[in-house]
């Protein structure tokens, strides 16, 4: 799995899983809003399966072997359903799936309830405002 395919699957469970949390969007948070609370549940996230084959490494700034946080979510193409998270609430069935069969479909590299887990976690750090 590239880099890119590590950060847009990454992109889509987090996606995903923020709908499961009853997140709606849109995005508007500025990078130096969002970024180090992301960083602060990912680092306490333990999905059973968590190797450098299957996720990226996010570090603020970003070097060379690792991303910044933002960089999953450029990779958020026109084929994601979450495509347009900036200026549109996110789909409560993406692909006209429920949240949780989406996750098992195509955010396999964790559980649906670890790729929820994560969300909660990053929304109880930011603050779960609405936007």
């Amino acid at each position: 799995m590239t880099k890119q395919q590590r950060l847009r699957t990454t992109a889509e469970g987090f996606m995903a899983g923020l709908v499961v949390c009853g997140f709606r969007g849109p995005w508007r948070w500025s990078h130096l809003d969002w970024e180090l609370p992301f960083y602060r549940a990912w680092r306490h996230w333990p999905p059973q399966q968590r190797t450098p084959e299957r996720f990226p490494t996010f570090q603020v700034g970003g070097h060379g072997r690792s991303s910044q946080a933002r960089e999953m979510l450029w990779q958020l193409k026109q084929t994601s359903p979450f495509h347009d998270l900036h200026t549109q609430e996110l789909p409560t069935e993406p692909r006209g799936l429920d949240p949780l069969e989406y996750l098992e479909v195509w955010a396999d590299t964790a559980s649906p309830d670890e790729w929820t887990a994560l969300a909660a976690a990053f929304l109880a750090e930011i603050g779960s405002r609405s936007q």
